[in-house]
């Protein structure tokens, strides 16, 4: 479709600028003259693209016992765009991979599929005083068919990497063009620096359920904030993360808005109103401030979507839409390899979101059609 949008704020990688964005499926430029939408005051910026989502709207990619598994998935994709999601990474459950690789290479609508995501299963869910759980133990043939499944669509894989044959698993992914992500981990300071250099390359949520850090032991965390070996996945809704730890996040890690990727976490709940729940064999409620809790008051996956975490950033910590653009969308962009993806910029893919001055999303438009309108 082709389309011209007027506004005052079109967010280029130039800066900011007035004009009419001129696009078909690509973006073509910014010009003076006639336009079919008049978003004047509203804020116009590249599609967000989250990398770490599990669900959305009622729809869960983690439900193994799901039976009508491509029914959920295209429900998932079309949910996103309510949020301003233009793109994702499904962080799904491994039954799930066939059905999302037969999807891909189909049509469909909603968010686009640019990857599958798997945190774990090699997962080692303590740090933050977590319930101790016993770890499954490492398969590197299961690994293999995964990655099978995957069909080519598999981009991260989180893993513990204290678990025994972690390394084995890491150097075969990296081999084979993966991500290897360090996540739900116990390990030390100096461990964390020994997976940097094997080739673990992105930390899973920063700062959650991992080691912290302590004046005499620095954990997970400090190898994660003082290596520039790794980008840094964030749930930013001030509450999985502090707006104070997130402020000194930013100032401990060099060049932090390029390193950063900000991420949703998002279970099936997200997007759905406040409320008692029943999900996974638990009590749940969604808070009036849309935080998502366990009947004893614990943290239950996440509830918000990136944009309300950019609106926490911007709100409370000064955040500059330019430095937010980066870490919802190009920087996604770059590490990932996403081919004319995260930017308003000539010859790139029009995936766009407009927003009012208070993060509210009005149109989300994928490969230059509108998918959705407040």
């Amino acid at each position: 479709m082709y389309m011209k949008i007027y506004s005052k704020n079109i967010y280029t990688d130039e800066g900011k600028k007035s004009g009419v964005l001129e696009f078909n499926d690509k973006i073509i430029g910014i010009k003076d003259g006639d336009y079919d939408i008049d978003a004047s005051d509203l804020l116009v910026i590249p599609g967000i693209i989250d990398t770490h989502n599990h669900g959305y709207g009622g729809y869960d990619l983690m439900d193994d016992g799901e039976k009508d598994k491509e029914k959920t998935i295209r429900g998932y994709l079309d949910a996103l765009v309510r949020c301003g999601v233009t793109g994702c990474l499904p962080t799904a459950n491994e039954s799930y991979f066939k059905d999302i690789a037969k999807i891909y290479k189909g049509t469909y609508s909603g968010a686009r599929i640019l990857g599958i995501h798997s945190e774990g299963p090699y997962l080692n869910r303590t740090g933050e005083n977590g319930i101790k759980e016993e770890p499954l133990k490492i398969d590197l043939d299961h690994i293999k068919e995964m990655v099978q499944d995957g069909d080519g669509l598999l981009k991260l894989v989180g893993i513990a990497p204290e678990l025994d044959g972690a390394f084995e698993v890491i150097s075969y992914l990296k081999d084979k063009g993966i991500k290897v992500a360090m996540a739900h981990t116990d390990i030390d300071y100096k461990g964390a620096l020994r997976s940097f250099d094997q080739g673990i390359s992105i930390i899973t949520h920063t700062a959650n359920v991992m080691t912290g850090i302590h004046h005499r032991h620095m954990g997970a965390l400090g190898a994660a904030l003082l290596s520039d070996k790794v980008d840094n996945e964030l749930i930013a809704d001030g509450l999985h993360v502090s707006n104070e730890m997130i402020e000194i996040m930013f100032r401990v890690k060099e060049k932090a808005y390029d390193r950063f990727i900000l991420v949703s976490d998002n279970i099936a709940l997200a997007g759905m109103p406040k409320g008692k729940y029943h999900i996974s064999d638990m009590d749940v409620e969604i808070t009036d401030d849309g935080y998502l809790l366990t009947d004893t008051g614990r943290l239950f996956g996440s509830s918000m979507p990136v944009i309300k975490g950019m609106k926490n950033l911007h709100d409370n910590l000064k955040i500059s839409i330019e430095d937010l653009i980066k870490m919802s969308s190009s920087n996604v962009a770059r590490i990932y390899d996403l081919k004319g993806k995260g930017h308003i910029r000539r010859g790139y893919d029009s995936d766009i979101v407009i927003i009012d001055q208070d993060f509210n999303v009005i149109y989300t438009i994928i490969d230059g059609n509108i998918i959705y309108k407040a």
